[in-house]
Formats: structure tokens, sequence, C-alpha cells
């Protein structure tokens, strides 16, 4: 046990339909205040929970960022979810920012972090208006950053249980203003200038699920902005490595790889974004 690290598990924020929903808090114990992370789970908004960075969180706070790990609407238990899962998102945004003379975190440096689904929801925080201007770092772990793409690729034979229309309620053909107002790409598109928060994004080139075409048509929409990026591919990885869920022995824990090749990295670019 991390005696350099306080952790609390399943604080309530507010979140989901029936304002019951939890978040995990993982916070350094030295004193000043920290620099917090928002971090957000995968599972295709279909499943998974906040639990799945047990490893990442305590290794983060111990080296000085507090974690603040988010469980979200599911479209499994209320579909569509949007714009509920998003409305939870920012919820538990704004619970770090109220909490943050309490938990001894600095407002002023926030960042986030997703996988994902979660990481299609971390990009949309730095791109969102609402949300923008608190958020200085992103990093993006095979994250969905092209919505309608994704529903194309994910409809049948691939796929049968349509996740994106589970999320939204409606394909991309019947829906197409929402799914590009809720896709990451769609909104560095439009950017006019270049966005503030620096980027961060990670993929496998072997991954099945969320192909690596995904994170390289925002990276190159990113650095087409002028937005600070690094963009950190790892050959011969797939998908669910960089979160641990003890039901997938795909997800692996901070200490193997390929998070061993990626923790210092990401180190380095928390040091810098924060």
């Amino acid at each position: 046990m991390n005696t350099n690290v306080d952790i609390r598990l399943d604080i309530p924020y507010g979140g989901g339909p029936a304002g019951n929903l939890c978040l995990d808090v993982y916070l350094p114990t030295g004193a000043g205040l920290h620099p917090a992370l928002i971090c957000l789970h995968g599972g295709a908004w279909l499943r998974g929970s906040q639990r799945q960075y047990k490893s990442w969180g305590p290794y983060l706070a111990a080296r000085g960022y507090a974690v603040v790990a988010v469980d979200y609407r599911l479209s499994s238990q209320v579909s569509p979810a949007w714009p509920g899962v998003w409305d939870d998102v920012c919820r538990a945004l704004d619970w770090l920012i109220a909490q943050a003379p309490a938990l001894r975190l600095d407002p002023s440096r926030l960042g986030t972090i997703g996988d994902s689904a979660g990481g299609h929801m971390a990009a949309m925080l730095s791109l969102h208006e609402s949300t923008a201007r608190h958020i200085r770092a992103v990093v993006g772990v095979y994250g969905i950053y092209d919505l309608p793409d994704w529903w194309r690729v994910t409809q049948p034979p691939k796929r049968t249980d349509d996740p994106v229309k589970k999320l939204m309620g409606k394909s991309y053909d019947e829906a197409k203003a929402d799914y590009e107002s809720f896709s990451p790409l769609h909104r560095v598109q439009a950017l006019k200038t270049p966005p503030a928060a620096k980027y961060m994004i990670i993929h496998g080139d072997e991954d099945a699920i969320v192909h690596h075409n995904q994170s390289e048509r925002l990276v190159a929409a990113l650095r087409d902005k002028g937005a600070d990026i690094e963009d950190l591919l790892i050959p011969g990885a797939g998908h669910h490595w960089f979160t641990l869920a003890d039901d997938n022995p795909a997800r692996k824990r901070v200490d193997e790889e390929p998070n061993l090749t990626v923790a210092p990295v990401l180190l380095r670019f928390l040091e810098r974004g924060l």
C-alpha cells in the first residue's frame, strides 16, 4: 500500500439519471496545491466503470497528480445515453472545481485522460465551448474521435451491438448534426484558432476494435490547426491494455507492457502540460 496516496472510492458527484453515480479520487499526500486529472474509462459507452483506473490512479497520485476517475451513465442502462453521459462528465468537472480547495487541487492546472470511448469524451472536454477553458492537457489512448466514422465501421456484420446508435439514440443518417457536434474530429476541423490544450495521442497499430486511423486523423487535424501535440504509436499494440479490469486479461497494470513504455512519456507530457 502506497502511503503517499490518499484513496477515496465511490464518492457521489450527482451524475446519472438518479443522481447517484460516483467517482474515485486518488490524492497525493504532499503539501501544496496539486494538478488534477479527470480520468474517463472506455467500454463503448456500454460497459466499464471508474475502477478501471485503479492502477493508474495510485501511480499518478504518488507522482504528484490528483486523479478523479469518473463513473458515467452507460447506454446499456439508459439508451440513448447522450446527452446525459456528457452531462455526467461535465458535472464531474464542476465537482472537481468546486472541491478543489478541500482536496488541495489547483483548478488552473487541470487535464484529462481517457481511453477508447473515454478518449472521445476527454477530447470533447478540451473542445466543447462550456469546458475547454478549464482543460490544459489531454491524453487520449486509442480513442474514438470521429463518431460518424465509428458508427459506420461498427455496423453489422462487424458488430451487432451498434454502440454509437445506442449512445446517440439514432443513426448518423438520422442525426448528422448531433453526431458531428459530439465528434472531436469535427470539432477540431471547425476551429478558427488553435486549441488551448496540449495533446498526447497514444495508439497501437494492431487495434482491431478502434482502428488507429481514428487517432491518426485527429493528430493530422490538430496539427493542421496549429495545436501543441505529441503522437505516440505503440507497434504491435491492440485495444484495452491501458486500463485494468479483473475480468479482461487484455487490460494491464501500469507496471506491465505496453504501459511500462507509455508511463515515462506520459509523465514527461504531463509535467510540460500542467
